[in-house]
C-alpha cells in the first residue's frame, strides 16, 4: 500500500528534440482580460436625396478593425471615425474587432422617412389652380390615399426635392405664366423603387384684369331608362361678359353605369380617356358651344353626372374653374334612374347608397340615413338638409317585381294501349 507518484515522461521524435532543453512557461495572452471595444453614433441615420439609401457615422475606441453586414453596405473612414451606408429599409450591424476573441457589435435601423413607394402605394393627389399674374404663389396642397407622404419636384422625373414630408408647398416668387409642380409620394417604411410616379399640379396663370363669366349647363334626353338605352347628355358653355374668353376647358366623367358610345361638339373635340372637352375661345356677349355626348345604359341605379368648366385663362368674376362646388355657375349635373329588378318569391333586398354630402337623408319609406335598403316593389325618392341635386331634382330609386322562373310548359302527348 505504497505511494506512487506518477511523472511525466517526453518521448522526442528525433536527436535534435531529445537534446533540447524543454522549459514550460504560460502564454501571457491567455491571462489577458477582454476589454471590449466602444460604438457611438455620432451622426443620426439619415436618407439620401433619392430615398435610396441611408448612412451614419461613428467613433469607436482604439481598434483592429471594424466591418458591416450586409455585404451591400460600404463603410468609409480610419482610426476611429467611420461614415457606414447602406439601402433603404435594411438593418446595419456594425462589428469592432480588438485582439483575439474581443469584439462589440451593435445593429442601427434606417430612418422610418426613408421608405418609397411599396405595395401597397401610397398616392399623392393635387387639384390645380388658379391665382393672377403678378400675384405670389399659392399654397398648394396635396391628398395622400394610403399610408405616406408627399415630396415636392420641378422636375416630372430626377431632379432635387424642393419640399420633402410635407402635403403644403407655397412656391416662392411671382406668377408670370402657368407652372407645374410634381408630387412623390412615398411609404413611411418599405424599401425605394427603382422608378417613383410623380403626379402634376398646374398653377394656371390668369390675366385678371380681364375678367369674364362663364356659365355652363348640361341637359339630359331621358330621365328614366332600361339596360341597353342610348342616352344623349347636353353641355352647353357660353359667356355673359363683355370680354372675349381664351383657353376654355370643360370636364365630364362619365360614371360607371353607362358605356361611351361617340361625341359630337359645335367647337373643339372631347377626349374619353381625359374626360376633358377643349373648347378654346368663346367669344363675348353670349357666344355659345355645346357638347353632345351619346352613352349606353349598362347597369341600373340612379346615375349623377357632372360637367364644369375646368379651365380658362381670365379670372371669372363669379366662380373658379375645377373646384367642385355646386352653387357655382360653371358646374350643372343631370341623373336618371334605372329599376333595380326583385324576383318574385325571393327573399333579395336592395341596398342603395347616398354620397356624403347628403346629410340628415329622410327616405318616402321613412327610412333614414344614407345607406339603406329596400325589399319591395315601388317608386323612392328622399330629402336632405344639404346637398345639391341637379335642376331638375334628385333622380328617385325604383324596384321592380319581377317572374325570375321560368314558366312551366304544358306538352300534350296520346298513349295508346296496343294489344299483342
Amino acid at each position: 500500500s505504497g505511494q506512487v507518484t506518477l511523472a511525466p515522461v517526453l518521448n522526442p521524435i528525433t536527436a535534435a528534440d531529445s537534446a533540447a532543453t524543454f522549459n514550460f512557461t504560460l502564454d501571457a495572452g491567455i491571462k489577458k482580460i477582454c476589454v471590449r471595444p466602444t460604438i457611438a453614433v455620432t451622426t443620426p441615420p439619415a436618407c439620401s436625396t433619392d430615398k435610396a439609401t441611408f448612412s451614419f457615422a461613428i467613433t469607436t475606441s482604439a481598434v483592429d478593425s471594424v466591418r458591416v453586414s450586409p455585404t451591400t453596405a460600404t463603410i468609409s473612414g480610419s482610426g476611429t471615425t467611420y461614415t457606414i451606408t447602406a439601402a433603404s429599409g435594411v438593418n446595419v450591424t456594425v462589428k469592432a474587432y480588438k485582439g483575439i476573441n474581443c469584439e462589440k457589435d451593435t445593429t442601427i435601423a434606417p430612418p422610418m422617412a426613408c421608405g418609397c413607394v411599396t405595395a401597397p402605394p401610397a398616392l399623392a393627389l393635387g387639384q390645380n389652380l388658379f391665382a393672377c399674374k403678378g400675384d405670389t404663389f399659392p399654397t398648394l396642397k396635396a391628398t395622400i390615399i394610403g399610408y405616406g407622404t408627399v415630396d415636392w419636384y420641378k422636375q416630372a422625373t430626377g431632379g432635387t426635392a424642393v419640399a420633402t414630408n410635407t402635403l403644403t408647398y407655397k412656391p416662392a416668387g411671382i406668377i408670370t405664366a402657368n407652372d407645374t409642380l410634381y408630387l412623390e409620394a412615398r411609404n413611411l417604411t418599405g424599401t425605394c423603387p427603382a422608378v417613383s410616379m410623380r403626379t402634376p399640379v398646374v398653377v394656371v396663370a390668369q390675366t385678371c384684369i380681364d375678367t369674364v363669366d362663364l356659365a355652363l349647363k348640361k341637359l339630359i334626353s331621358k330621365k328614366s331608362a332600361i339596360v341597353g338605352d342610348i342616352i344623349e347628355y347636353t353641355i352647353k358653355v357660353w359667356n355673359e361678359s363683355n370680354k372675349n374668353a381664351t383657353g376654355v376647358e370643360a370636364t365630364d366623367s362619365l360614371n360607371v353605369g353607362v358605356q361611351y358610345v361617340s361625341s359630337s361638339a359645335t367647337r373643339g373635340s372631347y377626349d374619353v380617356a381625359t374626360k376633358k372637352w377643349t373648347i378654346g375661345n368663346v367669344a363675348a356677349n353670349g357666344d355659345t358651344v355645346a357638347l353632345t355626348i351619346k352613352v349606353k345604359v349598362v347597369a341600373a341605379g340612379v346615375w349623377f353626372n357632372t360637367a364644369e368648366i375646368s379651365r380658362t385663362d381670365q379670372k371669372d368674376k363669379d366662380s373658379t374653374p375645377g373646384n367642385n362646388k355646386d352653387n357655382e355657375d360653371d358646374i350643372d349635373s343631370q341623373c336618371f334612374s334605372v329599376p333595380f329588378k326583385l324576383c318574385i318569391g325571393q327573399e333579395q333586398r336592395v341596398q342603395v347608397s347616398l354620397p356624403s354630402k347628403y346629410k340628415n337623408v329622410v327616405w318616402s319609406d321613412q327610412q333614414t340615413g344614407n345607406v339603406v335598403f329596400f325589399n319591395q316593389a315601388g317608386t323612392y325618392t328622399f330629402t336632405a338638409s344639404s346637398g345639391t341635386c341637379p335642376t331638375g331634382g334628385c333622380c328617385p330609386v325604383v324596384v321592380e317585381s319581377i317572374d325570375c322562373c321560368p314558366k312551366q310548359l304544358c306538352v300534350p302527348f296520346t298513349v295508346t294501349r296496343k294489344r299483342k
